[in-house]
């Protein structure tokens, strides 16, 4: 599975509402360790229910890859669920499963997460296999085909037949040329078809080893349960002490020919879409208020019944029949903000980016009217409202942050600053963040309009 990031908004998932003043927003318990093989260790208690999830999150992801071997991090994601010595191929899920848990994997630009959602009770057992796999995973020429016709399909189904996926990719490989996340998670077919068991096996051996990795337990635990059991399973795994390597060249936020849309036309389309994506300033290099602004100014400008384009654009000109944006400002490097308008026969693509560019601008030269800013901070809260409750979404919120150098109160104290977020620091995130000279602009068409 790939999975893009959450957004910095979901922090706010651990809020009682952005209206209390910040002392009276209630954060998780987070209790941390660190194993003397340089495992981190993240749990977080929630003992509603007498289940736990664990996640092992590896700090690598496809921005981390070999020149030429694009889609290695997913394709070993793949590998992962093939077997060891202990546990054969094909047993791993058939056992989470038959103790009553779910299981699953995902790749992104910066990290690869596995997880087990299973009884209390059963922890043990999957920690015994999600260790062992980390270091004794058997790695072939034989299992490597196998997976790399399963992952040829997967890009088949999801990319090559997909015409909006291919305009992402092409929107994507202009927008951050000539750095990693030009490249997509899954990789270049013709690159794909060329990894082998030797690719495989230098990539197991550099990246998947507790030095590189954060366990993380959310549930009806403690860190008084799960040290112990780290220890004794994931303790005497050796460290690599192969630091990641960083990313040392920093990509300009300045785009070649941003003016020029990207066009794609294709048969296959049904319903020809307008979108843009802007080049973000990394994590480090834009405040965490900052980006707490832009997210505000999503929801503000995109929710798809109350926010400005949907009122533009479909309700007032019936140019288009949907329209949204999103904020993904979390990664290592850039991150993206993206708006998007279907396009409906009575309106053109040049009215599309004529109504869009006509809200930007008033988000840019207007402070925003406080009950907008208000609906805005309320929606956020309704839409957190139920990965506050999860289990599984306190681990990934938190073991993601981990994953991308964050501490935990980074995550608890997000909400303090969505609280009290202004209508001049969402004009100055506009501005800030909304500049044309960072963005590409996609056309997707169907064939002859």
């Amino acid at each position: 599975m790939r999975s893009v990031g959450f957004s910095l908004l979901f922090f706010c998932a651990f809020c009682g509402g952005t209206t209390q003043p910040a002392n009276a927003l209630v954060a998780p318990k987070v209790e941390q360790a660190r194993l003397d093989n340089g495992l981190q260790i993240i749990v977080i208690p929630d003992h509603r229910a007498p289940v736990v999830t664990h996640m092992v999150w590896y700090r690598v992801g496809s921005a981390d890859e070999p020149a030429g071997k694009s889609g290695i991090a997913h394709f070993f994601e793949h590998l992962m669920f093939r077997g060891t010595a202990t546990f054969p191929d094909g047993t791993f899920s058939k056992t989470v499963a038959a103790l009553g848990g779910q299981d699953n994997a995902f790749t992104s630009y910066d990290y690869t997460a596995y997880f087990q959602r299973i009884a209390a009770d059963k922890i043990e057992t999957v920690m015994a296999m999600e260790a062992d796999r980390m270091r004794n995973l058997i790695v072939n020429a034989e299992l490597v085909a196998i997976e790399r016709d399963v992952i040829l399909e997967e890009r088949a189904q999801r990319v090559d037949t997909n015409p909006g996926a291919l305009l992402s990719e092409k929107l994507r490989a202009k927008l951050h040329a000539g750095a990693p996340y030009s490249v997509p998670v899954i990789g270049w077919r013709r690159e794909i078809e060329q990894l082998n068991d030797a690719d495989a096996s230098a990539f197991y051996a550099r990246y998947y080893a507790p030095d590189n990795a954060i366990l993380v337990v959310a549930g009806d635990t403690s860190l008084a349960d799960i040290l112990p059991l780290a220890r004794k399973y994931y303790g005497p795994i050796a460290p690599s002490n192969t630091p990641r390597d960083m990313r040392t060249i920093p990509e300009s936020l300045q785009v070649t020919d941003a003016e020029t849309p990207v066009t794609f036309r294709d048969a296959r389309v049904t319903q020809p879409l307008w979108q843009r994506i802007y080049k973000l300033p990394t994590y480090t290099d834009a405040t965490a208020r900052q980006f707490a602004a832009l997210d505000l100014l999503s929801e503000i400008l995109g929710d798809r019944a109350l926010g400005r384009l949907n009122k533009s654009l479909v309700v007032d000109e019936g140019i288009s029949s949907a329209t949204g944006s999103w904020s993904d400002s979390l990664r290592i490097d850039n991150g993206e903000f993206a708006i998007y308008a279907t396009l409906e026969p009575t309106g053109t693509m040049a009215q599309i980016e004529t109504r869009v560019n006509a809200e930007i601008l008033r988000l840019k030269n207007e402070l925003v009217a406080e009950s907008d800013l208000a609906r805005a901070r309320t929606q956020l809260v309704a839409d957190t409202v139920y990965a506050r409750d999860s289990q599984q979404s306190m681990a990934r919120i938190f073991g993601e942050a981990a994953a991308l150098g964050l501490s935990p109160d980074t995550v608890r104290d997000w909400p303090n600053l969505l609280a009290d977020i202004t209508a001049q620091e969402v004009r100055d995130a506009a501005r800030l963040f909304l500049n044309p000279a960072h963005s590409v602009t996609g056309h997707l068409l169907e064939n002859g309009s």
